[in-house]
Parts: C-alpha cells; structure tokens; sequence
C-alpha cells in the first residue's frame, strides 16, 4: 500500500498518496474550495475526502524533516494542525462540523476500529496472539499501580497532595478517556459529595492532557525503538509484542492484485460482522462491558479456533491493509477537530504542578508497564506503548493516535484490550478507592 505522504527518490518532484505532488494539489484546492464555500453536502463522502485529503497533506509536510518524522510528526501534524487552525478562526465552524459528523454521527471511528480490531487480530500469528494474550494483563496492573502511586508521591512533593494527584489526576487519566472513563468516574466520585458536573469539569483537563502526553511519548518510543540495539535485548519488536515474534507482514504471494479486490469487500463483511456481535452481546448479553471487548474476544476465539478459512483471514487483513494506509490520516484528522481542545489545555498549562503530574503519570504507566511486559517476554516498547500509553489516553480515538505516533497500528486490539478491560478495571478500583481519597 502507498503511504499517504512520502517523497519519491526515483523522481524529482514529491508523490502524495502515489500522485505527484502539482496534481494532487489541484484535488486539494478541488476540495478545499468546494468544502470552505459552504455548499458541499454534510455527509460521509464529503466528511471522508475533506479530512482523507487534509490528512494526506500534513502526513507528507511531517515527513519532511527526517528529525521530525523520527518524533511521529506526520501524525503530530495531523492531530494539532487542523484544531489550531480551527481555533484561530483560520478554518471555519463548517468544517469542524463537518469533521465532527463524520467522526461520530456517521460511525466512521466505529468504521476504522472495526476494520482494524478483526483485520489485525485474525491476520496475526495464532502462537504470537495466544502467548500475548495469556500474559498481557501483567503489565497492564504493573502500569496501573506505578502511575497511581507514583503520581500521588510526586504530589505529595509538589505540594499538590498525595491524595488529590491520584483523585483528579491518575485516575482519570488512566480511566479510559471521557464518554466510559471520566464520566463514570465523577458518577463514582458525586456519591461522596459534589455536584457530578462541577466534577467532570475538574477531570477533563487531566483527560486532555494525558492523552497529549500519551501521544508524545508513543512517538519517542517509536524513536527510541529504532534504535534499540544500544539498549538491550527485548527492549522493541519493531510492532512485535512478543519477544522473538514476528509481525504480520503480507507475503509476496499474498498481495492484492487486480483480480483479488473483492477480497477487501469480504474482509469489510468480516469486520462489521464481528463489530455486530460485538454490539449484540453487549447490549442483551452483558451491556457492563464495552462491545468492542467482545468485538476483540470473538475475533480472538475464531483466530485461536481455527475455525475461520485462511482466504477470509487474508480478507480480513487486506480490509485492515486499506484502512489502516488511507485511513489513518483520516482519523487523526477528525481526531483534532473533536476531541483535541486548545482552550483545555491552554488553561490546564498555566499550573506547573498539574503539568508535571499529568506528563509523570503518563510516563510512569509508559515505564512501568514497559518492565512489566519484559517479565512476562514482551518487548518493552511494545508493552509499555499498549497496555501503558493506550491506558493513559482517551480511549478509541486515543488508541488511534498513539499507535499511529509509535508506527504500530497493528497492536490495536492490544490497545483496545487496555482502553475497554483496563478502562473497566480503573472505574471498579476507583469505587473503592473513593472514600479513602476524598
């Protein structure tokens, strides 16, 4: 697959998903134009070519400078341009409205994670899934418990309180993002005192920030991951999470040619059918946990079975090959427009304890989940990015944001695994470590 931005050696003049660069600037001012002007219909192509076609732009400005590419700036760009450009007034409200309905009202995250959750899961090695799977929830508690307690001692420090670093800060952070993270968390909280919206308000900073720190971090990882061989033995799999395993990576043979594209409508039948289940036993079988849970679970079951033909698996992961090439852009794209907000962060920048207490939760679940995944013979990149950083972000489009930084967008089930279960798990630890922390 083309990599949406990238800069032809054979040639002279720079490629933009594969098209050269004058005459994909003539479909970007097409777009734009038609976009900026008002008339454009509000609806999934428009939402799909306006953010696919920003995306693409910015993914090939990041990955200009090879220093800045090496630090993820193509997916740097993509998530703080667009909501800056926005927020100086730079872009008009249509477009964030369009982006918006894209992102939510018309399922395109539900679309992209779908597609990489069973694309990923049923195109990895089986033995890989099986070993990771057994022993993942090791470093996913060690992270936990290092950036709770971590952060409530260097509040303690800072004079911010031991207690009130782990009540505002870690735990909402480590919550799984908003809609299943900080929301419940302030319900657990507004049991003991407080009106549950003036204590959402409080929380939401941490979320924000988190998620920036987490998304940094992933993309110095990655850096460091590059050059791993002047750390240790185990410390990147380079997008393996098992130490010695391979990643899946499409064989010769296996690649889509003009006769084979019907194999990406059968991967797409795959995925929205497991993304379906998903749904189905969450809303009548157990609604406590998340559907992409289930999502991950059956995908998981039907990989380790056997059960599902080889031929649908490889649909699955050329389906997870499209999406994850054209789409990842995309998302980071209506990411920025919705979820990333200048002013939250602005105002949460201006008290240099919660800065650091924020960045120090954040890093520690990143270290600590790191040396928990090495105990259990996972790579420490890898393990410190899936079950620490994909804990600390904003769930979903989190996830997103931190694989595409660190370059690892098949470790999304993973990911999935620490936003969902993980989510689920800080939502319990925080009920009962409520009375204690307020």
């Amino acid at each position: 697959m083309t990599t949406p931005g990238t800069v032809d050696a054979k040639n002279s003049g720079a490629k933009i998903m594969g098209i050269p660069f004058w005459y994909f600037m003539v479909l970007f001012v097409v777009i734009m134009v038609g976009v900026l002007s008002g008339k454009a219909p509000v609806n999934f192509l428009t939402g799909f070519v306006f953010t696919l076609v920003l995306g693409a732009f910015l993914t090939w400005l990041g990955g200009l400078n090879k220093y800045l590419d090496m630090v993820g700036g193509p997916s740097l760009l993509c998530l703080f341009v667009p909501t800056i450009l926005y927020y100086f007034h730079i872009l008009p409200e249509s477009t964030s409205e369009l982006a918006n309905a894209f992102y939510t009202d018309m399922g395109y995250i539900e679309f992209f994670i779908a597609a990489l959750i069973a694309g990923s899961l049923l195109s990895m090695d089986r033995k890989i899934l099986v070993k990771a799977g057994s022993r993942y929830a090791v470093p996913l508690v060690i992270g936990l418990a290092g950036a709770l307690l971590l952060t409530g001692a260097v509040g303690a420090l800072t004079g911010y309180g031991f207690k009130a670093a782990i009540r505002n800060i870690a735990i909402p952070i480590m919550g799984g993002g908003i809609g299943a993270g900080a929301i419940p968390i302030s319900q657990v909280y507004a049991g003991y005192g407080g009106a549950q919206d003036t204590i959402l308000s409080s929380l939401l900073p941490a979320v924000a920030l988190g998620n920036l720190w987490a998304i940094l971090f992933a993309a110095v990882l990655s850096m460091l991951g590059n050059k791993s061989d002047r750390f240790f033995k185990g410390f990147s799999g380079k997008g393996s999470i098992m130490r010695g395993g391979e990643q899946y990576e499409v064989r010769e043979e296996d690649k889509v040619t003009g006769a084979e594209y019907m194999s990406m409508g059968v991967g797409l039948l795959v995925a929205g059918a497991l993304y379906l289940l998903g749904r189905l036993i969450s809303a009548y079988l157990v609604p406590g946990i998340h559907a992409y849970a289930w999502t991950i679970l059956a995908a998981a079951i039907l990989k380790i079975s056997g059960i599902v033909p080889k031929y649908m698996e490889k649909a699955a992961g050329d389906w997870y090959g499209l999406i994850s090439s054209i789409g990842l852009p995309t998302m980071l794209v209506c990411t920025s427009f919705a979820v990333i907000d200048i002013p939250t962060i602005l105002s949460a920048l201006s008290n240099p304890a919660y800065l650091v207490l924020t960045m120090v939760t954040a890093a520690v679940a990143a270290i600590f989940a790191g040396f928990g995944g090495y105990l259990v013979k996972m790579n420490f990149v890898e393990s410190g990015i899936t079950a620490g950083l994909c804990m600390a972000n904003m769930g979903g489009s989190g996830d997103i944001a931190v694989l595409g930084a660190s370059k690892r967008m098949n470790l999304m089930p993973f990911a999935q695994i620490s936003s969902r279960l993980g989510g689920a798990l800080v939502i319990m630890l925080a009920s009962f470590l409520a009375p204690l922390l307020m």
